[in-house]
């Protein structure tokens, strides 16, 4: 829309300027009939419009060749403007009207129409049939349909239709990530909820303003709808991409288990260099400390480890390519024994392959938005806040605190496989947190420690994973932590800290019910 202002602008600017010449070289001529301004735009919308009445016309030379270019460009100019009056009429008039009459329906705005941000606007319009999806006018071919109204990408603008920011979110999709993140930053400091996608970290989240990736959301996907089962000890993964990365690392955050039960991690192709960027978690795990989980990065390629490949209990096949992903699963099934499970990431299904990381699994508002595991990360931060010295405000919190609390957050789902037995729980409702949280209570007296080093392990995990370090004094800067020893070694006081992660299974419970 912006660039048809800009075309009218120019054209109305050749326009005045044709015309002042008209007049400057008519006006001198004794015989003239064109002497102002105003009789060259008569003179003007006459020609261009071929109905030529004839009482104005020109005279000299160059007026004439000023009247010719009127007439040779009368069709053109006309056809321009009817083009450009339609255009405005359907992308900018309608939109907006559009808008207006829908103000008490959502509206989800996007900045960028992708194959990424498609998939989330059908997943946010079968869960909200009614909402307006609001895509900028240049078609992509990726989404259509009825409850998509087309305009420039301007958040002010929706804002001042709406008549304010509730019911408006922003999902800023573009292929820069910083682009991203500079637009959802200004959206979000006029209080409208933004959405951006962007894998990194940021020094500085306004309120109401969230990051995400579409890995994020693969990998959180994948861990919540496969967990791992008691009979699963051994996980190969192959191809540790961007992909691979972020399987891997929610799989260090995630699958850490009552003491005793410890998993066996091998990784095969680290393209991303992810043994090189999380030294502190490789240190960890490298298989010094019993009992802890073991995390292998292998040199040789996976077709050289059969020995590896024939324990395995579960094979993640992570490529960013899925030709890669199908290659090597043809290898697998052709060539090599596995008594376990192939997952195989594929971002299109194939039949007779159980794959995972399609779009539209993924890309949804569940892991996208993170709605729900936002607002048990907020009640984990007021649960803690309450036993605080310095309590700090879920608002107040930096990105990395919040991201530990989501962390804790997304953890829950475990402790409650745990404590009910149930290890194919996906979905922790308010009756599993309730009964989860009377098992808590009933095992506590007997075995506190046991829950509450699951917890410090866990805990520990988080940070080391961004490359925190034991020191007896805590610095922020250098990412040093006084606490991050042994689950032994820590005094009593520090012990039941790590209860308070258990206790809101029950504060959930009263608070969803």
């Amino acid at each position: 829309m912006k660039k048809n202002i800009r075309l009218i602008l120019i054209a109305l600017v050749i326009y005045v300027l044709i015309l002042g010449l008209l007049v400057i070289a008519e006006s001198r001529a004794p015989d003239a009939t064109i002497h102002s301004i105003w009789d060259a735009v008569w003179y003007s919308l006459i020609t261009l419009t071929t109905v030529g009445y004839g009482d104005l016309s020109p005279v000299t030379g160059l007026g004439r060749v000023l009247g010719m270019i009127f007439a040779l460009c009368s069709l053109g100019i006309l056809t321009a403007i009817i083009g450009v009056g339609l255009r405005l009429i359907g992308g900018m008039f309608i939109p907006r009207l559009r808008l207006r009459l829908g103000r008490n329906r959502r509206w989800y705005a996007f900045s960028f129409e992708s194959e990424d941000a498609a998939a989330l606007a059908k997943s946010l319009v079968r869960n909200d049939p009614d909402c307006m999806l609001i895509f900028p006018e240049e078609r992509q071919g990726h989404i259509e349909g009825g409850n998509v109204v087309r305009m420039d990408f301007d958040p002010p603008e929706m804002q001042k239709l709406r008549k304010g920011t509730e019911g408006l979110s922003v999902f800023c999709m573009g292929p820069d990530p910083w682009e991203n993140y500079t637009e959802a930053l200004a959206a979000a400091e006029r209080g409208i909820v933004s959405y951006c996608m962007a894998d990194l970290s940021a020094e500085r989240l306004a309120p109401g303003m969230q990051l995400f990736s579409p890995r994020e959301a693969l990998s959180r996907q994948y861990w919540k709808e496969h967990p791992l089962k008691q009979d699963e000890n051994v996980v190969v993964l192959i191809g540790c991409g961007e992909t691979g990365s972020a399987l891997l690392e929610r799989a260090l955050m995630t699958n850490v288990f009552e003491p005793g039960r410890s998993i066996e991690y091998h990784v095969f192709s680290d393209s991303a260099g992810f043994a090189i960027l999380h030294t502190e978690i490789v240190r960890a795990l490298d298989g010094s400390i019993p009992g802890e989980d073991r995390l292998f990065f292998h040199s040789e390629e996976w077709t050289d480890a059969r020995e590896v490949i024939g324990r395995a209990d579960r094979i993640i096949l992570s490529f960013d390519e899925d030709q890669e992903n199908l290659s090597t699963l043809e290898k697998l099934r052709s060539w090599y024994c596995s008594p376990g499970s192939i997952h195989v990431r594929l971002s299109e299904a194939v039949p007779g392959v159980d794959s995972f990381g399609c779009r539209d699994d993924s890309i949804t508002p569940e892991f996208v938005m993170k709605d729900e595991v936002n607002r048990r990360a907020v009640l984990l931060n007021d649960i803690y806040n309450e036993s605080a010295a310095h309590p700090t405000e879920w608002r107040d919190l930096t990105p990395f605190l919040r991201q530990a609390n989501i962390a804790a957050a997304d953890h829950l789902i475990v402790k409650a496989r745990y404590l009910l037995n149930r290890e194919d729980l996906t979905e922790l409702s308010t009756e599993d947190c309730r009964r989860a949280y009377e098992r808590f209570r009933e095992l506590y007296d007997s075995e506190a420690d046991v829950l509450q080093e699951m917890e410090h392990r866990r805990w520990m995990r988080f940070y080391q994973m961004y490359n925190w370090r034991y020191d007896p004094e805590r610095n922020n800067a250098l990412r040093h932590h006084p606490q991050i020893i042994p689950y032994d070694q820590l005094s009593e006081s520090e012990r039941k800290k790590d209860a308070y992660a258990w206790e809101m299974l029950g504060r959930l419970a009263d608070w969803e019910r």
